[in-house]
C-alpha cells in the first residue's frame, strides 16, 4: 500500500491559517491548572466531552494519576474543549499537537490519510493490546492500511428501542394486522407493518390527518440514517473495489423505504407532527413521551430515560422493589449517594435480567430488509490518538493503554452507559451494567453483520453529502434514484481527486 500523503502537501494557504488558529488555540484556548507535579512527565490530553461524560472521564484520569501515572512519573492533565476534530488537526500542522486527542470514529481515517497521527502498532504491542484483544469490527476500525492509528475510550452499537406500553395499548391493532404483540418483529417488512398498527392518526375539522403516535419515523432522530443501505444488504463504500455505492440498486430500494413513509403519513402531517417533538436530551423526547413508538438508538438510551423519564425504568417493579428504589432515592434526596452512584448501586443490586421486565421499553437488533441477515448494526466509538509530532508519544501511550485495560474500560463503559469494545466482557459488567439490555449490545458489536465508519479519507464529505440526499428524499424533492445517482456523481468525482492529490491510482 501506498504511505498516507505527507504533511509536505498542505496547502501553504492552510498551513498560515493552521499556525494562526494554533496561536489562538495557545493563547485564548482551553486552560487547565497544573498541580505542583515533580519528577513527572506532563501528557496533555485535550477531550470533546463535556457535562457528566467529562467528568467521568476525569474520574478516570484521576485514577491514572494516583497509580499508575503516580509510579511511572507521568501526570495527564486533562482539558475539555469544544471543536477538538478542527483543534487537533490545526495544532497538529503547526507542531504543537496535544499528546492525546479525544476524536469521534469519523476523523481516524481521515487524519490518517493526512500523516496527522502517529502509529500505534508497536506501542500496542508492547502492552499486550493486538488484534484479539478488540471485537473485530472496533479493531478493523482503528486501523488503515494495516497500520493501528487509533484505541477506543467507549464504544457503542445500535438497535431498535421499543415501547412495550404502547405494543400492550395497540395488542388488538396489532392483531388485526396479522401480528402477534408478543412476537416482536423480525424482518423491516414486520417492522413496517408494526409501525402501521401502532400509528395513531386523527381527522381534523378540514379533513387532514393529525398524528398523535407514531409507530416509527426513519428520521427519528436520523442520526444513524446514512447507513440504512446495510439493513438491505450494501455498504456505502466497497473496501474490496475502491468503489462507492451510494447509487447501488439496494441503496435506492434503502431509500424508496425511507421516502415510503413521507408518502404514507403525508409530509405535511408528519412535519407538523415532528414540529411538537423536544430536543433530545430533554423531557419531550418523543420516544420518553410516548409520540414515537419505536426508534433507532444507542446503549445511552438507558441514561436518558433513567434521568429524564425514570418511571420507564420502575414500571410494575413489586413492593420489595419499590422500598429499595425509594431507600436509594433517600440517599441522594440527603446527598449521600449521587444519582449517577444511584444507577450504579441499583444495577448492582438487581440483576440485569431482573431490571428488564420493570422497563417499560425493550430493546432487540433492528430489523433486516434482507432474508440471511442476522444482527446488522451500525458500530461507532469514541477514540483516543497520538497526533503526530506528540511530545510525549510513550508516557501518552501509557494512559490510553490504561483506560483500555479491562477493569478501567468496564467502569468506564458503565458510567457511560455504553458496551465494551473489548473481546471479552465479565460477568460483572453484564449483569452489573445500568443498561439491562447490554447484553444484546455487546452480541450485536460481535456479529460479523457489525460495521463501523466507511474507510474512506473523505468520509466526512460523503457523510455530509448522504445526508443532504436522504433529505431530499425525505422531503420528498428528489426520487431516491435522482438524489443518490447525484450524490454518487459528486462523490466519485470528489474520492478521485482525493487519490490523485494522494498520487494513487485507485484499487483495481
Amino acid at each position: 500500500m501506498d504511505e498516507a500523503v505527507p504533511m509536505k502537501y498542505f496547502k501553504p494557504t492552510i498551513t498560515i491559517l493552521a499556525l494562526l488558529a494554533v496561536a489562538y488555540v495557545l493563547i485564548f484556548g482551553p486552560r487547565a491548572d497544573i498541580p505542583p507535579v515533580h519528577d513527572r512527565v506532563i501528557v496533555q490530553y485535550w477531550e470533546k466531552w463535556t457535562g457528566n461524560e467529562a467528568s467521568q472521564m476525569q474520574k478516570i484520569v484521576d485514577r491514572f494519576n494516583d497509580t499508575v501515572g503516580k509510579d511511572k512519573g507521568i501526570y495527564v492533565q486533562y482539558l475539555s474543549m469544544s471543536n477538538i476534530n478542527q483543534k487537533t488537526l490545526v495544532s497538529t500542522a503547526g507542531g504543537v499537537p496535544p499528546d492525546i486527542a479525544g476524536l469521534w470514529d469519523t476523523q481516524v481515517v481521515q487524519y490518517a490519510t493526512l500523516d496527522a497521527l502517529e502509529p500505534l502498532d508497536e506501542l500496542a504491542r508492547s502492552h499486550g493490546i493486538t488484534q484479539s484483544y478488540y471485537k473485530p469490527v472496533f479493531w478493523k476500525a482503528c486501523t488503515y492500511e494495516g497500520k493501528l492509528y487509533a484505541l477506543i475510550s467507549t464504544p457503542m452499537s445500535m438497535g431498535l428501542h421499543y415501547n412495550k406500553k404502547i405494543v400492550a395499548e395497540r395488542a388488538d391493532a396489532l392483531r388485526q394486522a396479522g401480528l402477534d404483540p408478543d412476537r416482536l418483529p423480525a424482518t423491516l417488512d414486520e417492522m413496517d407493518r408494526w409501525a402501521r398498527a401502532m400509528d395513531v392518526v386523527e381527522k381534523t375539522s378540514s379533513g387532514r390527518d393529525r398524528i398523535q403516535v407514531a409507530g416509527y419515523i426513519p428520521m427519528e432522530p436520523g442520526w444513524f440514517v446514512s447507513y440504512t443501505g446495510q439493513w438491505f444488504g450494501v455498504s456505502i463504500f466497497d473496501e474490496r473495489t475502491g468503489k462507492l455505492q451510494l447509487n447501488h440498486p439496494q441503496m435506492v430500494k434503502a431509500m424508496e423505504w425511507i421516502q415510503a413513509y413521507s408518502r404514507r403519513l403525508g409530509l405535511e402531517s408528519m412535519g407538523e407532527f415532528r414540529s411538537g417533538f423536544g430536543q433530545f436530551n430533554s423531557t419531550q423526547n418523543p420516544f420518553l413521551t410516548g409520540a414515537v413508538a419505536m426508534v433507532q438508538q444507542g446503549p445511552w438510551m438507558a441514561n436518558y430515560i433513567e434521568n429524564l423519564r425514570p418511571e420507564m425504568n420502575r414500571w410494575n417493579m413489586p413492593p420489595e422493589r419499590q422500598k429499595l428504589d425509594e431507600q436509594l432515592a433517600g440517599e441522594v434526596a440527603s446527598g449521600k449517594l449521587s444519582s449517577e452512584d444511584r444507577m450504579l448501586k441499583w444495577a448492582a443490586l438487581v440483576p440485569a435480567e431482573e431490571r428488564r421486565a420493570y422497563c417499560s421499553w425493550g430493546f432487540i437488533p433492528a430489523p433486516p430488509a434482507e432474508p440471511g441477515l442476522k444482527d446488522v448494526s451500525y458500530c461507532g466509538f469514541d477514540t483516543l490518538v497520538i497526533p503526530r509530532g506528540a511530545e510525549h508519544p510513550k508516557e501518552a501511550f501509557e494512559f490510553i493503554a490504561f483506560v483500555n485495560r479491562q477493569d478501567v474500560m468496564e467502569r468506564l463503559c458503565s458510567m457511560h452507559c455504553k458496551n465494551s469494545p473489548l473481546a471479552k466482557a465479565s460477568e460483572k459488567f453484564l449483569n452489573e451494567h445500568p443498561n439491562p439490555y447490554i447484553a444484546i449490545f455487546n452480541q450485536l458489536a460481535d456479529s460479523p453483520n457489525a460495521f463501523g465508519v466507511p474507510q474512506i479519507g473523505i468520509w466526512p464529505r460523503v457523510g455530509d453529502e448522504m445526508a443532504f440526499a436522504i433529505q431530499r428524499i425525505y422531503l420528498l424533492q428528489a426520487t431516491p434514484k435522482q438524489a443518490m445517482d447525484d450524490a454518487q456523481e459528486r462523490m466519485t468525482a470528489a474520492y478521485k481527486k482525493f487519490l490523485d492529490l494522494q498520487g494513487k491510482r485507485g484499487r483495481q
